[in-house]
């Protein structure tokens, strides 16, 4: 519009030239970037505005592309999650999904409590201030386990033996898992099976032998196995002739 009624209108866009045009003025097909459109009024005695009015603004039609920073080790112990996250343009709001419970509004870094064990799926999308929204959202998986392995010792010594030397296997039934062995109350140590000792003396021992799952759950109930060790011969008497 003009302050003065009967002017007429020349318009502009990016630099173009101006040309006569009244309002509305309307464009179509912009290219992504920035834009500026600037319009100078002449009222009916030929004058003319000589500071156009201008208006600048920018088309993007690129969606952002969503990124997790950050998550849950996998597989992991822990019933909660937390996720860091970002996206490729400034500005840019978030939405999250949690095992396709549909996505809703989220901020970074979004957290979780609770979670069952077994698998999970996180999802995220960015909408930049365009409104354009990331059709390939970033996505994460993960399994809570907080059950742990149960340990087994699979073969021992003979009970009781003159072998001063003592060699066991062991399993777990979870796969991955790691060891930890203790003879005779001396404390854990870390081990692999099979694991064997030497130059026990004679009498009484325990082998007890604990595993530990790949999500960090270590068995509360080792196995254990006692045996006796006797390298004395027994003494042999004629008792009547």
């Amino acid at each position: 519009s003009a302050s003065e009624p009967g002017s007429t209108f020349e318009c502009e866009l990016d630099g173009s030239g101006f040309s006569a045009c009244t309002s509305p003025e309307s464009y179509s097909g912009l290219a992504d970037g920035p834009h500026t459109f600037r319009v100078r009024a002449s009222d009916v005695a030929g004058n003319t505005d000589p500071t156009p009015a201008a208006f600048t603004w920018t088309v993007d039609t690129a969606a952002p592309q969503t990124t997790i920073d950050s998550g849950p080790a996998d597989p992991t112990n822990a019933t909660g999650a937390s996720f860091d996250l970002s996206a490729s343009e400034p500005g840019s709001t978030f939405e999250c999904e949690l095992d396709g419970g549909g996505f809703s509004p989220c901020t970074s870094p979004e957290s979780y409590s609770a979670l069952g064990d077994g698998p999970h799926t996180f999802r995220v999308r960015a909408t930049d201030a365009a409104g354009n929204t990331d059709s390939t959202p970033d996505s994460f998986t993960w399994t809570v386990d907080t059950a742990a392995a149960q340990t087994t010792i699979d073969s021992n010594p003979a009970d009781p033996t003159s072998a001063t030397g003592a060699g066991f296997d062991f399993s777990a039934s979870e796969p991955g898992s790691t060891f930890e062995c203790e003879l005779d109350g001396s404390g854990f140590g870390a081990c692999t099976s099979p694991e064997s000792y030497a130059g026990l003396a004679d009498g009484s021992h325990t082998f007890r032998v604990r595993a530990t799952d790949s999500a960090g759950n270590t068995d509360a109930t080792p196995a254990a196995y006692a045996w006796t060790v006797d390298t004395d011969a027994p003494e042999t008497s004629i008792d009547s002739s």
